[in-house]
């Protein structure tokens, strides 16, 4: 008998319409199938679900409920018969489009089946499952070749990236995934494959997807073989390493411009392993300490330069390693009469370490400090007063000459950050004053001013001269003023006396030219007229009388002049002078 006829016998077929909730068709055998006849169902259309055991009833009663059109539903359960028999049965259930519009037809295909069998059948079926399951969760790629390189599987990991369904792959040449330019390279991966069972071939390529792209993808491909050792088929696992590769390649860039960078940089750059022997050196490294760094990869630190040991930078090697801490310090190697600035970097490792030359400015620094000194000493030894304020008018800087004067001046002595204003020893007006003498500065006018003070002590009055300059920074910008004054009294007092003296030789001028040429003309006449031939000539007698009246005149005006020009100016107003 035919295998058809044998299962139809073993069958039964009852069509259900849903709409009208009855029975449109049954096998005439239904009753050696399920236990009731066809009549039974026809009277009671319930009893398709009502001979289902209580247990599983309401199971098959949800899962029919939600069956989709060529979907077809397979259960295993036992029903209880027309005389109260327990029977199992399988049941393959699907929907049918009925006679009439719009009615749907459930259809039940029953057959007994052995339990024992069913619960092998269920496990079976459950571990093809979660196989099925796993496989298509993995994130690898797992494909199949049969031995003429015609997909038979792949996992939806693999159709998911390439853009296939299922039924567009199956059956197909892997050569339409393979881009032409590696089909050779894959055909004999392929084959290296199938003459080689169980040998495991690597393989990287590029894999091609329905739209085009191409991905990176890296394989291990096996044969699989039958139990006659015969190969039936190929399979592989693989994954998309396309982001991978890209990653790789930016750290390689990254890599190459960082090398770039260390080789092209002005410090110093090494680094040691744990057994503190150099493993990478920079150019600068190898001008700095004269070797090469054929000379120093691979040996040790302390043996290739032992005048380290003892010193700073041993200590701070040795205790970054141990701390797995950074380490930063300046020192100097005297052997080189060099300064260094060193960060030393714990890695697992051993230590990366930035050497900077800091000679220069660590000299040029010193040269700071060496005329800052000076000029501190050259200011505070002058009697000048030099200080200055900043934009809110508080002291910034004031030499000792200024802190001594104003703490004469007012019997209190200022100190960097305080504002002049604040200092009770002024008065009102005079504090008013120096603000705006300060704001003028500020706004940025350079001018000098007197100004006068009286000395506390003798009552004199001091005059001092003082100059007010802006500071500006870089940029243009003023930042503050800064004051020089020094004391003028006395060059006020000797330009006084010099002014007076010039006076005093203006009238010694004027007495000169009106008094005292009138006489010396007399005398310079009578001498002329006097007979020198004959000197005890008569007349001479005459002559000689004048010349005592005239001698006695000039006489008389030297005194004058003598009096009036150094112990006073009473002729003045009597000669009328200027």
């Amino acid at each position: 008998m035919p295998d058809n006829t044998v299962s139809f016998l073993n069958e039964c077929t009852i069509a259900f319409d849903v709409a009208q909730q009855q029975i449109v068709f049954i096998s005439p055998n239904s009753k050696s199938v399920v236990g009731y006849s066809p009549s039974c169902f026809y009277k009671d259309p319930k009893l398709l679900f009502d001979m289902i055991g209580a247990d599983a009833r309401q199971k098959v009663v949800d899962e029919a409920g939600t069956l989709a059109d060529e979907e077809q539903l397979e259960l295993y359960y036992p029903i209880t018969g027309a005389n109260d028999e327990k029977i199992w049965v399988r049941d393959r259930k699907s929907l049918a489009e009925g006679a009439q519009p719009g009615h749907r037809i459930l259809l039940s295909v029953f057959s007994k089946y052995d339990p024992a069998a069913a619960k092998a059948h269920n496990e079976a079926r459950l571990r093809e499952h979660f196989l099925i399951s796993l496989i298509d969760s993995q994130t690898n790629f797992m494909i199949r070749f049969d031995i003429g390189g015609c997909f038979t599987f792949a996992n939806r990991q693999f159709l998911k990236t390439l853009g296939y369904k299922k039924t567009e792959l199956i059956g197909k040449h892997f050569s339409v995934v393979t881009i032409p330019q590696e089909m050779e390279m894959c055909q004999k991966a392929f084959l290296n494959c199938v003459k080689h069972p169980g040998k495991v071939i690597p393989l990287a390529h590029k894999k091609r997807d329905k739209a085009g792209n191409l991905f990176d993808t890296e394989w291990e491909f096996v044969s699989v073989a039958n139990e006659d050792g015969v190969v039936i088929a190929v399979q592989g696992i693989g994954h998309d390493v396309t982001e991978k590769l890209v990653v790789e390649r930016e750290v390689k860039a990254t890599g190459e411009k960082l090398d770039s960078f260390i080789e092209s940089i002005n410090d110093y750059f090494f680094i040691l392993d744990t057994d503190w022997k150099f493993t990478r050196v920079n150019a600068a490294f190898e001008k700095v300490c004269r070797k090469t760094r054929e000379e120093l990869i691979g040996y040790n630190i302390w043996e290739m330069f032992p005048v380290l040991k003892g010193t700073a930078f041993e200590h701070a090697y040795r205790k970054a390693a141990s701390e797995k801490t950074i380490i930063r310090f300046t020192e100097h190697i005297e052997m080189a009469n060099m300064w260094f600035n060193t960060t030393v970097y714990p890695t697992a490792e051993g230590l990366t370490v930035f050497m900077q030359d800091i000679s220069e400015e660590k000299r040029a620094q010193e040269e700071g400090i060496w005329t800052k000194n000076n000029l501190e000493a050259l200011i505070n030894n002058t009697e000048d007063q030099i200080w200055s304020v900043d934009k809110e008018m508080r002291y910034v800087y004031m030499n000792k000459a200024y802190r001594s004067q104003i703490a004469h001046l007012t019997g209190i002595e200022p100190k960097a950050g305080d504002y002049p204003s604040l200092n009770k020893g002024f008065t009102d007006a005079e504090r008013e004053t120096w603000n705006n003498y300060y704001k003028r500065a500020l706004a940025g006018e350079r001018y000098t001013i007197v100004s006068e003070s009286t000395d506390p002590g003798s009552n004199k009055l001091l005059s001092f001269e003082i100059s007010f300059n802006p500071i500006y920074k870089v940029k243009g910008d003023i930042t503050g003023v800064g004051c020089f004054g020094r004391n003028i009294t006395e060059w006020l007092e000797t330009e006084k006396a010099i002014v007076d003296q010039n006076e005093r030789l203006r009238h010694i001028a004027s007495l000169t030219s009106h008094e005292l040429r009138r006489p010396v003309a007399s005398m310079l006449g009578l001498i002329n007229i006097m007979d020198r031939v004959n000197f005890f000539n008569p007349d001479n007698q005459e002559i000689i009388a004048h010349l005592l009246t005239v001698g006695n005149e000039i006489d008389g005006v030297i005194r004058l002049i003598v009096d009036k020009t150094i112990i006073g100016d009473q002729s003045k107003d009597k000669y009328q002078l200027p």
